[in-house]
């Protein structure tokens, strides 16, 4: 019956982002285009969660709801607009906390009332977001009844995250190569674009393809590769997807090594270290080394390759490091400052046996391998505790665990109790998901069946029997069936598209309406019955109190109090008298 406008500001919404709030404002304009007032019981604002809209807010509770009128008069009640939980929805009606002076509220000819929802923070996802308006609402030009249920309309508004992509950077511009840093870079951007990363050669060194077939999402992405050994800029393109040739977005960003590498090489008279002034000074035979008091230094190197070193022993730094010697059969690898034997570390030893009790990771505390009598043990971090065997295949006679799971640690996995099998998820206790084409099972207790998207219908079975759910959450579903037999039935709205036979008796406790072809025909009401056809009763119809029949120009009536009396005719019954009416003034004659 009223006329509804939406307005959003920013006009646009933005969607929130991860780490990326958003807020806005919606305003719902409510204009009366009668002549004549229109009376309103409320107008709700509900945020339906459809599969073709993307929800406005989250947590619709924090929203600051208020009404206003375009204009007020002195006999107007108070509104409110305020979030109604039980309903789920924003409802505007009188005021629950003022004083009224009428059941409904009044919106007058040519008047509007203004629905602000206002810091809404707004749901991530793009896309059209409805609002489900509920009106419930009489009077008007044709002066309508107050309806027994609402009228219902939607309106709509649209979310938008940035088509563009968006802050290209690193997470550090100063990167320690020696100390092993690696170089992260990260953008935000629509997932429709091709993006690729160029050093600054111009070479591609990153491809990040749209991605086909999902729909249109902005996300956060990020690269990781080696640290730069020098100042480096790389450039972010990003373009439609199969855009070919097209120029495209370009952003730029630029890292620094804290020691730069230079692949050609330095020229320089001399260099000198920044807290210890040891020099090294170029000479035309070789290199001076130089400690601060300008005497003969030390050469201190992690390798020194020359084509010849003659030595009796080589030690480490230190004199607790170890050794080796150098006897007639070989060699003695040492460690400490006495004679026990100590450990050779290699990449690699080519050797024609190996005797040993046990084999490890250069990490003492890593996993090692045990050679005992039955055959080989695996044991972890460095103690007596069994490891794990990581290998691409496992050929094996038979195979004893407690669970078998994924590399990932926080991934499904299968536990092996005494009465079957536990499927569990995310690497903890909670129940899994079993995912098969067909199970062929004697029995399943489950508390929910549902299909396989989580917007679908389910099922949850409670106590008392079987309850069907539609759209994944808790709102009543539609059972369909081609025939349902039923000892009883108790439902909110019954709805008959075809013949409805009755075979017992037909009792209606709330009132009764019948139309046709949109034509109201029977209506009853607390205090009357409405006819609005031809009444053709071929048997006795008794009234308890009287009978009352209203023509264009007089009355019948009979009751028991009055008995039979016309009004608009010559011939009236009156208390068991017959008297004639006629002429102006009319002259009474009784027979």
């Amino acid at each position: 019956m009223l006329h509804y406008e939406i307005v959003a500001d920013p006009t646009s919404l933005q969607a929130s982002l991860p780490n990326e709030p958003s807020v806005g404002t919606v305003y719902l304009i409510v204009s009366n285009t009668h002549q004549a007032q229109v009376e309103w019981d409320y107008i709700d604002v509900a945020l339906p969660l459809l599969a073709q809209s993307s929800n406005l807010t989250d947590t619709p509770a924090t929203v600051t709801a208020t009404v206003e009128r375009t204009y007020n008069n002195p006999w107007d009640d108070a509104l409110e607009f305020t979030w109604d939980a039980a309903h789920d929805c924003f409802r505007a009606r009188l005021s629950q906390t003022q004083p009224s002076t009428r059941q409904f509220a009044l919106l007058d000819a040519h008047g509007a009332l203004v629905l602000k929802l206002e810091n809404i923070p707004v749901a991530e996802g793009a896309g059209l977001s409805l609002l489900e308006i509920r009106e419930r609402a009489g009077g008007g030009d044709d002066n309508l009844a107050m309806r027994q249920d609402h009228y219902t309309t939607y309106l709509g508004l649209a979310k938008q995250t940035p088509r563009v992509p968006r802050n290209f950077r690193p997470d550090k511009s100063l990167l320690d190569v020696d100390a092993g840093e690696q170089l992260v870079l990260r953008w935000d951007g629509p997932n429709s674009l091709d993006y690729a990363i160029l050093d600054q050669t111009g070479a591609e060194v990153r491809s990040e393809p749209a991605v086909p077939g999902a729909a249109p999402a902005h996300q956060e992405y990020s690269w990781t590769t080696a640290a730069p050994k020098r100042g480096t800029t790389y450039t972010l393109v990003a373009k439609a997807a199969g855009g070919g040739q097209q120029r495209g977005y370009f952003l730029t960003t630029t890292v620094h090594a804290v020691i730069p590498e230079f692949a050609s090489g330095t020229r320089t008279l001399w260099v000198e270290g920044v807290a210890n002034k040891g020099r090294l000074t170029p000479t035309a035979d070789g290199v001076d080394v130089r400690n601060p008091a300008g005497d003969l230094g030390r050469i201190t190197a992690d390798k020194a390759d020359v084509d010849n070193v003659t030595t009796r022993v080589v030690q480490g730094r230190t004199d607790s490091a170890g050794w080796i010697t150098f006897p007639d059969q070989g060699v003695n690898v040492y460690h400490g400052s006495n004679s026990d034997l100590g450990v050779l570390t290699a990449a690699r030893a080519d050797v024609e046996g190996v005797n040993t009790k046990w084999a490890g990771s250069r990490d003492a505390g890593s996993g090692w391998i045990e050679f005992t009598q039955p055959g080989a043990t695996l044991h972890k971090d460095g103690n007596q505790d069994l490891g794990a065997l990581t290998a691409d295949k496992v050929d094996v006679e038979g195979v004893n665990t407690r669970w078998v799971g994924d590399r990932d640690a926080g991934k499904g996995w299968i536990g092996f109790p005494q009465d079957g099998i536990d499927i569990r998820k995310d690497g903890g206790q909670s129940w899994g998901t079993v995912h098969a084409d067909k199970a062929d099972v004697d029995g399943i207790n489950t508390k929910w069946v549902q299909g396989r998207s989580t917007s679908d219908g389910w099922i949850e079975f409670p106590a008392e029997g079987l309850r069907v759910l539609r759209d994944g959450g808790h709102d009543l579903g539609t059972v369909t069936a081609g025939k349902a037999e039923l000892n009883e039935l108790n439902t909110g709205l019954a709805l008959v598209s075809g013949e409805a036979r009755v075979r017992g008796m037909l009792s209606v406790g709330g009132g009764m309406k019948l139309s046709h072809d949109g034509t109201r025909m029977f209506v009853t009401l607390p205090d009357r019955i409405i006819y609005s056809a031809i009444n053709e009763f071929k048997q006795w119809v008794g009234m308890e109190r009287g009978l009352t029949v209203s023509f264009q120009t007089g009355s019948f009536s009979a009751t028991k109090e009055g008995g039979i009396l016309t009004h608009g005719c010559d011939v009236q019954f009156q208390q068991g008298t017959v008297s004639i009416s006629k002429g102006n003034p009319p002259q009474v004659r009784f027979l």
